[in-house]
């Protein structure tokens, strides 16, 4: 496990280390069209230096990966497979073990986005076989500024230093310097002292509530806002059933823009998230240009639900 500043540091890490190493002009990169932006951004940069090239995998109108198309798209062509475990967008639960196993069949490494799934659920790296996991502080009530990178050990043994600096090394000499051991080898510089002793009792208070109880009370805190805003006409949500995602409820509402949505819901005193969410390519899928998007946890309560409802249901009017 290696402490970084968050899921998006930890993923350019990989980029840079394991990429630049590993990738060369004519492989392929895979990653689908549900990705925030931070699970395409590095990947494209690493095409970019190295001539790889980036696949896509497909959504399906019902909101799922195509993966029937997931055979077509792999080869032994493909080194890299990256994708989200649960989409920030639509809630969607990805097939997160079988992506893993057709890779693996091909010889490609797998780096799973775990930012949204390890808050609301269980974010099962060995169960999952991940070659690399990521995921926030930020999202398991813990503070900003701080991230975790899982990695197999022999993976990341093989990997050069990303950062230079101090506490990542054994020695240092005029002719060069011998990295440390890991995980030091990946935490140049000081390390997240304050952050790192925060996010532990937050990590333990949320084994403690259990995964499925989250899972469970958002999911019903979620379908009752589905239910409620059903009355709005025209309203679309973005997302499959709800025994298929997490508490994320994204809409769009035509005539309507997110942002006017916010603004009315903000002065109702509800917060939500409009735009793209930093996932452009999953709207564009959609043939939509920005959402707004509810995301229930279980600190929220059916009241909260009944307010966002209510508001959505005046802007609407408005």
């Amino acid at each position: 496990m290696i402490f970084t500043p968050g899921t998006t540091a930890s993923i350019n890490l990989v980029a840079r280390s394991w990429g630049d190493t590993n990738l060369r002009p004519g492989d392929e990169i895979l990653l689908t069209e549900m990705e925030h932006h931070s699970n395409i951004v590095p990947w494209q940069q690493l095409a970019e230096r190295t001539g790889a090239i980036i696949r896509w995998l497909g959504v399906r109108d019902d909101f799922q990966l195509d993966i029937e198309s997931l055979d077509r798209l792999l080869s032994g062509r493909t080194k890299l497979v990256a994708l989200t475990a649960v989409s920030n967008v639509l809630g969607t639960i990805n097939p997160v073990r079988e992506i893993v196993d057709a890779a693996h069949r091909v010889g490609a490494k797998v780096l799973v986005d775990a930012a949204q799934s390890a808050p609301h659920g269980k974010a099962t790296a060995s169960d999952w076989d991940a070659d690399w996991l990521v995921f926030s502080g930020h999202k398991m009530l813990g503070p900003t500024g701080i991230g975790v990178l899982y990695g197999k050990r022999e993976l990341l043994e093989s990997m050069p230093p990303f950062l230079g600096g101090g506490n990542m090394i054994k020695s240092v000499s005029k002719q060069g310097f011998v990295a440390a051991d890991l995980p030091h080898r990946f935490e140049a510089g000081t390390g997240p002292i304050v952050e790192a002793i925060a996010l532990k009792p937050a990590l333990e208070y949320l084994m403690r509530v259990g995964s499925d109880a989250i899972l469970a009370h958002e999911r019903q805190l979620a379908q009752r806002a589905i239910d409620g805003l059903s009355s709005v006409s025209g309203l679309r949500i973005l997302g499959p059933s709800i025994q298929s995602k997490t508490g994320i409820v994204s809409f769009v509402i035509p005539g309507v823009h997110s942002d006017q949505i916010g603004q009315y819901l903000n002065a109702a005193g509800v917060a939500i998230r409009v735009g793209h969410h930093c996932a452009m390519p999953l709207h564009e899928r959609f043939s939509v240009g920005v959402s707004a998007r509810a995301s229930f946890y279980f600190y929220n309560t059916q009241s909260e639900v009944d307010a966002f409802v209510t508001a959505t249901l005046r802007a609407s009017e408005l």
